[in-house]
């Protein structure tokens, strides 16, 4: 089946959750929030989530928190749910907002192609306040084919300098055999992981309960206050599915994680298998 939210960005911002972050969990046996087995997805433009899957119990929305941190205090290292971990001191007291990127707003020099980490090719990280003294950040791990660095080439971060409107090369950036890479940050900005040959030159410079009854072989939109849920079910009979929408989970939430206070009790009328996507 597939389940599609679309979400409210208000409703996020007030809940302190990353909206491009959002991802759908569902409660599993031993009451802990788990990712699907397929992942899920988010299109920031139409605001939709959506995720794939063959099993139905509570599921909900969730972001990544976002950080808070207190002016030069060492803090343990937040780590988001792709992998990702962030050490940072600022400054001030101040939110950390970190934004994932597949693609840059500038073009890279020559010479220089984007490189995968997990699920992006960037990060774009700002401070509420103050500027940073300390950071180091370790990315999600690359997979496939991306992760493997070829003899003679290079894997490299550069940072986007917005006022000289040109990308500075950040020395030190190591990509590990564990595959993901260690940067020490100099301050916030964007900064873009990238590959190119060895030879190449550095560069410098919201809702209420109530439930909906739908048939599962159809695909149904369901409209509840603050957003809207759409899914896509295929079982072999025409089966009856309710979703009742909560404001509240059963479970604690993910550790590091925000809810957007949207969360799903979709069920069967007659258990039977459902088919994936």
């Amino acid at each position: 089946g597939e389940i599609k939210y679309k979400y409210d960005s208000t409703a996020v911002a007030a809940a302190g959750a990353i909206e491009a972050s959002l991802r759908f969990m569902y409660k599993n046996n031993e009451s802990v929030w788990t990712a699907p087995d397929g992942g899920s997805t988010i299109d920031v433009s139409t605001k939709v989530v959506t995720a794939t899957t063959t099993h139905f119990s509570e599921w909900g929305v969730f972001g990544d928190a976002i950080i808070s941190i207190t002016a030069n205090t060492n803090h343990a290292p937040f780590e988001l749910a792709d992998g990702t971990k962030l050490e940072i001191k600022g400054t001030m007291d101040a939110t950390v907002t970190i934004t994932p990127k597949t693609s840059v707003a500038v073009d890279l020099p020559a010479d220089f192609s984007l490189f995968t980490v997990g699920a992006y090719s960037g990060l774009d990280i700002k401070l509420s306040a103050g500027t940073i003294t300390k950071a180091t950040l370790t990315t999600s791990t690359a997979t496939g084919a991306a992760a493997t660095i070829a003899a003679g080439m290079q894997v490299a971060c550069l940072r986007f300098d917005a006022e000289a409107n040109s990308y500075s090369y950040i020395d030190g950036a190591s990509y590990k055999a564990d595959k993901t890479m260690t940067v020490d940050l100099p301050k916030a900005g964007f900064y873009a992981f990238v590959s190119a040959s060895a030879s190449v030159s550095i560069p410098l410079p919201t809702i209420y309960a109530e439930a909906r009854v739908t048939s599962s072989t159809s695909v149904k939109t369901i409209s509840y206050a603050g957003g809207e849920l759409t899914l896509v079910v295929q079982t072999a009979t025409d089966d009856e599915i309710t979703c009742t929408k909560k404001s509240n989970g059963t479970a604690e939430d993910p550790t590091h994680k925000r809810s957007i206070g949207t969360f799903f009790d979709i069920e069967l009328d007659t258990e039977e298998k459902v088919k994936k996507g």
